[in-house]
């Protein structure tokens, strides 16, 4: 009989050791805590981080992991859950496109709750957080695109997964309980789309559920609670569970996990918004460098896209966005703001800008229609293309196949460098906290006890 996947992820967690993470892998983790900590520290001021650190807080329980935003202390799962949260809130984190999944805002949290809890050096944070980001992208990329019409979030629901590998290689687990942490993480899957009606911030609990619930799952087996083996292929398990019309492909996991590192080709997103805008808006981008139209002139705004984005960023409500959940998933003001503004940064995700006119007539002026292509090269590519006609008949065209950011037209780590210090330090009134946390995790595998990279993170408060 052959070996259940949980088995095989749990024999090749158990034994693999950071010298066996190629150096791009370990350069990729290191990008990726920068990523997530310019997100984690920036939104502090969030009405939705505001929350999470409340109901971190209020949860309470033994001193051992710290609520980033306020440095107050509490049990590990909870810190995770604010922590995470936090860094989901921008909607800035990195996503993989065959799994549609943000691999990040869940595994990375965990790992850094339980590296401080028990100071574990840099080397153990790279390692557990680079499986359990690897697990999120196999197991996102098994469901073969489809999950969303299923109504799931992958974030979400392979976030759980993938963050409790990271826990269950922190705490050290032998094989039998990680083959039980998968499983008892298994019961805990969960994740809607359903914030998606509404702008909901029920869309940034996609984290914080997967970070709290993959600690509980780790802890659980630690003590000898079980779980089932074929938690994700057997005849109730999660591949079934939460595919669409059964369509998934459970090999995709096992093939040559912990050998070749999937996680090293997720992008690095350069709007905060959802990762299905990057085309679009990096088009209108595109048009307003090159041609420098005048917003007032345009006429109509026309986007080509594929099947799904329009389905996540054009329906109705889209033409009549409501809150900021709306405007990071409304490709007509994303659109419009582009042209007016002629940027698209964190600044420009703010209700205010619905006040002006000509912004709500841009919206009105946009259609969105399918492309037979886009959609054949789906989630392969998240192609769009944007036609803007102007009062006087001109037309002008962009069309992006791989958006920046994209494994095919990727940022640099100082890019990613340049975009924590934006975040930051729209928070840190002394530059210098941003440089030294930057410093840090440059030399992240030199580093002895990751409870010190907390210190600097609250110490800046």
């Amino acid at each position: 009989m052959s070996k259940t996947i949980a088995t095989q992820v749990a024999e090749v967690t158990n034994k693999l050791q950071f010298g066996d993470l190629p150096p791009h892998a370990v350069g990729y983790a290191k990008t990726l805590l920068l990523d997530v900590l310019g997100s984690m520290i920036g939104t502090r001021d969030l009405e939705s981080s505001l929350v999470a650190r409340a109901i971190g807080e209020e949860l309470g329980g033994p001193e051992e992991a710290t609520v980033i935003g306020s440095g107050k202390k509490v049990a590990a799962p909870n810190a995770a859950f604010s922590n995470a949260m936090q860094c989901y809130s921008f909607d800035f984190v990195d996503d993989h496109n065959e799994s549609n999944a943000h691999p990040s805002p869940a595994t990375f949290p965990v790992s850094l709750v339980l590296s401080e809890q028990m100071k574990k050096s840099g080397k153990d944070f790279i390692m557990a957080a680079a499986l359990g980001n690897e697990l999120v992208c196999r197991l996102g990329s098994a469901y073969l695109g489809d999950m969303y019409y299923q109504g799931f979030h992958p974030t979400s629901t392979c976030g759980t997964m993938g963050a409790a590998l990271s826990a269950s290689k922190l705490y050290g687990l032998d094989v039998q309980q990680i083959i039980f942490a998968q499983g008892i993480a298994g019961s805990m899957v969960a994740g809607l789309m359903a914030w998606n009606s509404e702008g909901c911030y029920t869309k940034r609990l996609q984290a914080g559920h997967p970070a709290m619930n993959s600690i509980i799952a780790a802890r659980m087996a630690g003590k000898g609670f079980n779980g089932p083996s074929d938690i994700y292929e057997g005849k109730d398990g999660i591949l079934h569970a939460y595919s669409f019309k059964d369509h998934y492909d459970g090999s995709i996991i096992t093939n040559n996990f912990g050998k070749d590192w999937e996680f090293t080709t997720s992008s690095i997103k350069v709007y905060p918004c959802c990762r299905y805008s990057g085309g679009h808006t990096d088009a209108c981008l595109e048009i307003v460098e090159k041609f420098g139209p005048k917003a007032e002139d345009i006429e109509k705004i026309h986007i080509r896209s594929s099947k799904y984005t329009m389905r996540l960023l054009a329906e109705e409500r889209k033409w009549d966005p409501q809150n900021v959940v709306d405007l990071q998933f409304s490709m007509p003001y994303q659109g419009a703001i582009a042209f007016v503004n002629g940027k698209v940064t964190v600044d420009e995700f703010d209700t205010k800008h619905l006040d002006n006119p000509l912004v709500k007539r841009l919206i009105a002026a946009t259609t969105v229609v399918e492309d037979a292509e886009f959609e054949r090269r789906y989630p392969d590519q998240y192609s769009s293309a944007v036609t803007i006609t102007m009062k006087d008949g001109t037309e002008y065209t962009a069309v992006v196949d791989n958006p920046k950011g994209d494994k095919r037209n990727p940022v640099t780590h100082a890019d990613v460098e340049n975009k924590f210090r934006y975040l930051a330090n729209r928070i840190y009134t002394d530059a210098s906290v941003a440089e030294n946390i930057v410093g840090y995790v440059n030399d992240l595998e030199n580093q002895t006890d990751i409870s010190e990279l907390i210190q600097i993170i609250a110490g800046g408060k």
